[in-house]
């Protein structure tokens, strides 16, 4: 469950805290407000990539935190890493984007990769926009749907894994076969690339622990003026605050000597002496180890500018360099065993297809018997959101007497959602069919059939009133409302009939302060909710706010 996301110089956004309780939220605003804006958060701490664009217009640097109840999955993601979990075993993610450099990734105030970020959040909350109907236009994307709703989702990642190893040993059988001529080709390549890598000698997470120290040698400068005149301040000049310190203890000695009241303010005065002692102390040796010779800031910058030049070649990051340097030995290692390898390969190949095929065949038939459970789960869903009419079917196709040549990452079928809005025209595939609002509730329907299946995690709907009616809204209103039993919900919805149904109701304002433009989210409650409802009712001020008090006051 997403429980805080806090946003400070985000865009439009100075600063904006957010707390999502369990059940359905929604968020509502003007055209134009900035609700967009949210979505554009979520979508960066799940991973997306982002820079220095989304960092507020004077500020240096911009950050998005969010704060999550974490799963199994997640928890294993701290453990294997060694990462501690949060207060109450929460998680923690931020985002910090700098105007003038990379941006960085924590988890728990532990830096993390990118990658890392997108892994760990991958089961923890789910973003259904736009972008999320546009992809169920894409048959590619119906296969997943179908395993996640009959739980198959772990044999498809064992026919995945077995299509990949077996894709891994034909290519070596391939190489193995091209002839001597194509292995000395391969040979020479790999140890070249494997020459160029081993000349730089990566380590992992150099990249960023060099941008730092660079960022370091460009202000050394600033860093001692100011350090220095810190230390003074503190210690070094006459009248500095330590030599202030030691008199007022010596008095406040003589003081507790008469008075033992005292003494406790007597403590603290020490204490504060030694804390400032302590700190003019670690300036002094900040200011001795800071560079000197910026000769240095040169070394950086040449070893930068060659890992990113190895970064363009194998990248796109450094661990993905390291990764490929990785399997270059093994891929040697195939090579250098030459022709005598082909009888060796051939056989571990005929080994890995048949249990390719075995496995395909398995969760083909799984698939067939799930389909039709999805598919009347569909149908169930989509009657109360005004198509009780409309057809939904999952077509799953197979060959009739498969061989490994015909099984592919996803086993071997085709798996296409199938659809018909209206009684007496033909089904046909979803794609060629659904219209904007039909594809949002078809969307919809499938998440409250998992929901039913599993439970969901945490759902953000964007614009889900998309093409939608009025009447329409009404019911997917009602059906985010029962969705938010199984798990969290939240909408950012333009239909007051939506809104009414919410738990909680957060808007967002854009307005003028100055010479600023900013963007503000408040919670509204009661009579604030009731005006807001009626803001997004329009029309006849006293009518829509009788209206509004009516669509707030009734059963959800």
């Amino acid at each position: 469950m997403l429980a805080e996301l806090l946003l400070e110089n985000f865009v439009l956004i100075d600063r904006a805290a957010l707390a999502f309780p369990p059940g359905f939220t929604v968020l509502t605003g003007e055209t134009g407000a900035g609700k967009s804006l949210m979505v554009r958060a979520v979508q960066l701490i799940l991973g997306d990539r982002g820079g220095a664009d989304v960092v507020r217009t004077g500020a240096e640097q911009g950050s998005i935190q969010a704060v999550l109840e974490p799963g199994e999955g997640a928890r294993a993601f701290l453990e294997e890493r060694g990462i501690e979990a949060g207060e109450d075993d929460g998680l923690i993610l931020r985002r910090v984007f700098s105007r003038g450099g990379r941006g960085r990734i924590y988890v728990n105030g532990v830096l993390v990769t990118l990658q890392d970020l997108r892994a760990l959040t991958g089961g923890l909350v789910s973003l259904a926009g736009q972008h999320d109907y546009q992809h169920l236009l894409r048959r590619e994307s119906h296969g997943p749907w179908l395993d996640r709703f009959g739980g198959l989702e772990d044999r498809a990642t064992r026919v995945r894994a077995l299509h990949r190893e077996a894709a891994a040993v034909r290519r070596a059988l391939e190489e193995a076969r091209a002839g001597r001529a194509a292995r000395e080709e391969a040979l020479e390549r790999l140890r070249a690339e494997a020459g160029e890598i081993d000349a730089l000698a990566p380590q992992p997470g150099e990249d960023e622990a060099l941008e730092a120290e660079r960022r370091v040698l460009r202000h050394a400068a600033t860093l001692r003026e100011i350090g220095e005149r810190c230390h003074g301040a503190l210690y070094a000049e006459k009248g500095a605050v330590c030599e202030v310190l030691a008199r007022c203890r010596q008095d406040l000695e003589r003081m507790a000597a008469l008075d033992e009241r005292l003494a406790r303010t007597l403590e603290d005065l020490q204490s504060a002496a030694f804390q400032a002692e302590e700190a003019a102390f670690a300036l002094r040796d900040y200011l001795q180890d800071l560079p000197a010779d910026l000769s240095r800031l040169e070394e950086v910058e040449e070893r930068l500018h060659r890992l990113e030049r190895l970064k363009r070649t194998y990248g796109p990051e450094l661990a993905d360099v390291l990764e490929y340097r990785r399997g270059i030995d093994a891929r040697l290692a195939d090579l250098e065993r030459g022709g005598g390898d082909e009888e060796r390969l051939a056989a571990e190949l005929a080994r890995f297809e048949a249990e390719l095929l075995d496995a395909a065949r398995e969760l083909s038939e799984a698939r067939k018997a799930a389909s039709g459970d999805l598919a009347r789960a569909v149908m169930e869903e989509l009657s109360g959101l005004k198509l009780d009419r409309a057809w939904f079917e999952v077509g799953v196709q197979a060959p009739a007497e498969p061989t490994p040549a015909d099984v592919g990452p996803e086993g071997l079928d085709r798996v296409e959602f199938l659809f018909c809005p209206n009684v007496g025209e033909p089904i046909r595939p979803l794609a060629a069919i659904a219209s904007g609002g039909e594809l949002s509730r078809v969307t919809l329907a499938l998440r409250a059939a998992l929901a039913r299946r599993g439970g969901i995690e945490t759902v953000i709907f964007d614009e889900i009133d998309a093409g939608l009616g009025g009447e329409v809204a009404d019911r997917v209103g009602q059906k985010l409302k029962a969705l938010s039993a199984a798990g969290q919900v939240i909408a950012i919805t333009h239909f007051p009939q939506i809104a009414a149904m919410a738990d909680h109701h957060l808007v967002v304002e854009k307005s003028v302060e100055g010479d600023r433009t900013v963007t503000r989210v408040r919670r509204v409650e009661g009579e604030e909710r009731v005006a807001e409802i009626a803001r997004m009712l329009g029309g006849e001020p006293e009518a829509a706010l009788a209206y509004a008090r009516g669509l707030v006051g009734r059963p959800g």
